[in-house]
């Protein structure tokens, strides 16, 4: 790891913190613009419908116009987003902040971690991308954390924790135009066409459609649920009136993640998936769990259960696609996980209102048994058209050039 390395890292970590801090936040929402659950789970959601668009852009615009030239305006967008969150009084601009997040987020995660390997030296590449990949994870986790803390300890909770990230963010903008490009600007020739690459290569949609792309699904939906509904299940069943506890809830379901490769990055990828889903749909009858026991501490440990578990199934499935596949495909099929990923975040705006019908603890002992049974289709549908992983020549090739 290089100085640069180190600047890139510092940008990425803060940059990341930006998106989740509304978590801690959603029940003082609710209860100031007086939203029901339905709205304040939208009000989270609605960033997903602009991350993924703008994230399958970026790759392309990074490699024709450089790295900085992507990331400074999506740094730019997200502290305008802080700002736009920091002093709204109205709904609408809160949607606008929002809908500003996605757009950012989008345009500088996948760019971002790049940034943060290419610095690196020939024989730290492997370890500059573990390292960003723990950055990425533990920022977002960070985000709500350091909020809840904020927000617990002000005066104006809604306001303050957007403001300072926006201060924040100045740090973090400076550390990426002290580092210089990677990416030069080639002589002008002719120009491929432009397009947006995804899709699972012919002969595997049989195995992307049953095996990764709802592990990837649970996986985030999982999370979402964590950071939208939950809150509001804290404060209105559980009782809870620490924001700090909501945050806590929010740190962990994030950045617990980031641990697991670190701590089992020895286990088969097919492996890390089964037993992802399968423990991370169990975790979540604990949530459901507290509210019988009237104590928010099962929600909390379910949150750090949840949050290593899936970790695990990031690392398995992005492993699989990274390895089983010759690199000028790995890109598009990566591109569809992620798709499928944040795809997972929008039925917990279902899950917002279907609460308002019948109550927070039995929506979310609907989540529960959705995702078990998703967990199952998972295992014995999709396990069975996956039953073994086959990396490719050129892929394994690359891999032990990053690792040299």
């Amino acid at each position: 790891m290089t100085r640069f390395s180190w600047l890139a890292f510092v940008g990425l970590l803060i940059f990341t913190m930006g998106t989740s801090i509304i978590t801690p936040l959603l029940p003082l929402y609710a209860e100031r613009f007086s939203l029901g659950n339905g709205e304040a789970t939208l009000l989270f959601a609605v960033y997903s419908a602009t991350v993924v668009p703008t994230m399958l852009l970026s790759g392309n615009l990074a490699d024709r116009w450089g790295r900085k030239r992507v990331m400074l305006p999506a740094m730019a967008c997200i502290t305008v987003a802080a700002l736009v969150m920091g002093f709204a009084e109205t709904v609408p601009l809160l949607f606008l902040g929002r809908v500003l997040q996605g757009l950012a987020i989008g345009g500088f995660l996948g760019v971002g971690t790049a940034f943060v390997v290419d610095h690196a030296l020939p024989g730290a590449k492997y370890i500059a991308a573990a390292l960003a990949g723990v950055g990425l994870r533990v920022g977002f986790g960070l985000g709500p954390g350091l909020a809840g803390v904020v927000a617990q300890n002000v005066d104006d909770p809604l306001h303050a924790p957007w403001l300072g990230y926006a201060a924040l963010m100045g740090v973090a903008i400076v550390a990426i135009i002290v580092t210089p490009e990677t990416l030069t600007r080639a002589p002008r020739r002719p120009s491929p066409r432009f397009g947006i690459r995804i899709g699972v290569p012919a002969g595997q949609t049989a195995a992307f459609a049953t095996f990764l792309a709802p592990a990837a699904f649970l996986m985030s939906f999982l999370d979402a649920t964590l950071l939208s509904v939950v809150p509001l299940y804290m404060v209105d069943t559980l009782g809870v009136t620490n924001v700090a506890l909501v945050g806590l809830v929010g740190f962990l379901i994030l950045a617990m993640g980031g641990f697991a490769p670190l701590m089992l990055g020895w286990v088969q990828p097919r492996t890390a998936v089964i037993v992802g889903v399968l423990g991370s749909s169990g975790a979540s009858l604990l949530v459901v769990g507290a509210a019988a026991v009237d104590t928010a501490m099962l929600v909390v440990l379910a949150a750090g259960l949840i949050g290593f578990i899936n970790g695990l199934i990031l690392m398995g499935a992005t492993t699989i696609c990274s390895i089983s596949v010759p690199l000028v495909e790995r890109g598009k099929l990566i591109s569809a996980l992620y798709t499928c990923a944040y795809a997972g975040t929008l039925p917990v705006v279902a899950l917002g209102y279907l609460s308002q019908a019948i109550g927070l603890t039995a929506a979310l002992g609907v989540s529960s048994l959705a995702a078990l049974s998703l967990a199952a289709f998972v295992v014995l549908v999709g396990a069975r058209n996956f039953r073994t992983v086959v990396p490719h020549p050129e892929a394994m090739g690359r891999m032990e050039e990053l690792a040299a």
